[in-house]
């Protein structure tokens, strides 16, 4: 079988222990002679770059929200403004077509009227005329009949007065 010392394994060997010890110890106080300042330094700083990083990052986080919160309220008053130049625009469009509506109205009676007049005038022309020419036939036909020229004046003046008082009963 194999002998194997386990209470030596187990407690280490004081001498070595003691070595162990003063090398850590010499060791250590090596580090604080020469290490300490420029680690401690080290540390300084870096906690200042984070602390200083820290609170560049919340004063952006503030900057942003104000920027957010500004954006939001330009967006809302450009909204309104908007919403104004719409209505005012849909207002005087309205205005507009009201204006056309009526100067339209007021052109298409003025062309009513004047088409009006102007039948009346070739009415009353038509009737002249016509008037003259049943004149002239009947004049034609009483000449014929009575082969005499003498009393033309009379007879036109005698149909005229037939015409006129048959056109006023019509």
């Amino acid at each position: 079988m194999i002998d194997v010392d386990i209470i030596g394994q187990l407690i280490p060997n004081p001498i070595t222990m003691v070595v162990q010890l003063c090398s850590t110890l010499v060791l250590f106080l090596l580090m604080k002679k020469f290490l300490w300042k420029s680690v401690k330094e080290f540390l300084t700083v870096r906690s200042d770059k984070m602390q200083d990083d820290l609170s560049k990052s919340e004063t952006a986080k503030e900057e942003a929200l104000a920027d957010r919160n500004l954006a939001k309220e330009e967006l809302q008053q450009a909204s309104l403004r908007s919403e104004e130049i719409v209505n005012a625009a849909v207002k005087e469009a309205r205005n507009e077509k009201e204006s056309i509506l009526a100067q339209a109205t007021k052109e298409a009676d003025a062309t009513r009227k004047k088409a009006s007049e102007q039948i009346e005038i070739e009415r009353e022309e038509m009737y002249r005329s016509m008037q003259k020419e049943m004149v002239e036939v009947a004049l034609a036909a009483a000449g014929k009949l009575l082969e005499e020229k003498n009393g033309e004046d009379l007879d036109r003046e005698a149909i005229d007065a037939f015409v006129k008082e048959a056109t006023d009963n019509a």
